[in-house]
């Protein structure tokens, strides 16, 4: 996603562009128990691609991919219209539908929840998160404070 490193000036629809993915292949289940002792999940629920707050979402995910590589952070993206997708890789609908079912988010709510290591939700909210904050709640956890002492 280097083209999207300056989408403060972008238009919105250039925003759901850089977010949508860039083939249509088949889509895959998503399960987060595959995800469980390796990376933490950043699951962003909206309507589609033209909510405001999706669109903020986002562009805030842009600001800082070293940061979230360093978090083992993943980003979902569960859309009621338009292609729901893990790391540009579009999931089946059955995926998403289970997500917000298990998170009990509606089609028509925007929502952004982190989903810790150990599966659990460690995060949620209703509007869109900066990733200095995100990151904040990150650093506290346990579990990443030990990776931090680790990495010294």
């Amino acid at each position: 996603m280097s083209d999207s490193s300056n989408l403060s000036n972008s238009h919105p629809s250039e925003i759901a562009r850089v977010a949508a993915p860039s083939d249509h292949s088949q889509s895959v289940e998503f399960n987060l128990s595959e995800y469980q002792w390796q990376h933490r999940i950043l699951l962003v629920f909206a309507p589609s691609t033209s909510s405001s707050d999706y669109q903020q979402q986002m562009q805030a995910w842009q600001v800082d991919g070293a940061g979230i590589d360093e978090r083992d952070l993943k980003l979902v993206q569960v859309l009621e219209t338009g292609e729901s997708q893990v790391d540009g890789q579009s999931i089946s609908s059955a995926s998403a539908e289970r997500l917000r079912r298990q998170f009990e988010i509606t089609p028509e709510e925007f929502a952004v929840i982190l989903v810790g290591k150990d599966s659990t939700e460690k995060q949620r909210s209703q509007t869109p998160i900066d990733l200095a904050v995100l990151f904040r709640t990150i650093d506290a956890m346990p579990m990443r404070q030990q990776e931090m002492r680790s990495q010294q």
